[in-house]
């Protein structure tokens, strides 16, 4: 048995006895698989599971989702944040119940070329769900083999992640794929952190050249990533006069589309001719909050308003108690509870 053979063999009698008893590796449906991998983007595996179990039990097959309204998909999504993950989801539905009759397709081509179905996506449904030997290879991929192998070179850079995928290939030819697949995720998951690793309870750490040459924390080697732009954001919360009602709109922007949000605006003024447009009453500020996307950070000052005048074009007053029935956006979660 070569060495490859062996890091196969170990990783996968180890996840066989200690990997994790988690709902979606209780099933071989391919579409509960690919819920699990889209919430897994962005998303720990802690904390999705309670939305994982609450979104199949509401669309349990490709085509109750891909046959359910866009508005009804974001509300079951609530929470989770980054949604365009289920706006994709939801677009890809409807084109696996219209052109694949309802059965995700087991060729990796296929599957990558349906919306939000990246390599790492396609690889993981593939192997996971199929037993098709094809890699799947995320940061905690890139973050094992780096160390397993001793790769000092960026594992961002291009030539260095297909250096790795050929080395995930060919070792998922020696154990079964879904198998195999889990264990490495699992392991960089529990034990192949990316600071602090627990080489004491890593079961192939005899094989592994960054621990044999002391190099665990100095790999895997990345390039900085650049600085968030950091934006304002400054929120109103408006309330009826009888404080039973507050002010939504659906934002049609590209950022967050489609989701429901208060009254916000891109500068301190724009806030205030707003809010005396609407006669607004007893202004209070609201704690300030920050929310960071992929690719900037909402700086959000908030204030809390009464006012007896009608909701402005392109705004609705909606009931309080009903607040939790409209897909807001988490990055509005500390006024939205201000809101209930």
């Amino acid at each position: 048995m070569n060495r490859e053979q062996e890091i196969a063999a170990r990783l996968c009698r180890w996840f066989n006895t200690a990997g994790r008893a988690l709902p979606f590796r209780k099933t071989k449906d391919p579409y509960h698989i690919w819920v699990s991998e889209i919430m897994a983007q962005q998303t720990r595996i802690a904390a999705l599971i309670p939305y994982y179990e609450k979104f199949v039990a509401a669309f349990p097959t490709v085509t109750d989702l891909a046959n359910a309204e866009e508005e009804t998909v974001l509300a079951h999504w609530q929470g989770l944040g980054y949604y365009a993950r289920a706006r994709n989801l939801h677009k890809a539905a409807k084109i696996v119940r219209d052109e694949y009759q309802g059965a995700l397709p087991k060729d990796a081509q296929a599957l990558r070329a349906l919306p939000g179905i990246g390599a790492y996506t396609a690889g993981a449904i593939a192997s996971i769900a199929f037993d098709l030997p094809v890699p799947a290879v995320d940061g905690n991929v890139l973050r094992v083999f780096a160390r397993l192998f001793g790769i000092e070179s960026d594992v961002l850079k291009p030539q260095t992640n297909k250096q790795i995928t050929a080395l995930v290939t060919d070792m998922m030819g020696y154990e079964l794929p879904s198998v195999f697949t889990q264990a490495v995720m699992e392991l960089g998951a529990l034990v192949c952190l990316p600071a602090s690793p627990n080489c004491a309870g890593c079961p192939i750490r005899e094989l592994c050249t960054a621990y044999e040459q002391g190099k665990t924390e100095a790999l895997p080697v990345r390039a900085a990533a650049p600085e968030k732009k950091t934006v304002p954001r400054y929120i109103a919360l408006v309330f009826d006069a009888n404080g039973e009602r507050v002010l939504l709109r659906k934002r049609t922007e590209k950022l967050l589309h489609n989701l429901f949000e208060f009254p916000s605006f891109d500068t301190e003024q724009e806030r205030a001719d707003f809010l005396a447009a609407l006669n607004a009453q007893n202004c209070l500020p609201l704690p300030p909050s920050r929310h960071v996307f992929t690719h900037l950070v909402w700086a959000m000052d908030g204030v809390r308003a009464n006012s007896s005048a009608p909701a402005p074009s392109g705004f609705f007053f909606a009931e309080r108690a009903a607040l939790d029935q409209f897909a807001i956006p988490t990055a509005l979660k500390l006024y939205k509870e201000a809101a209930k």
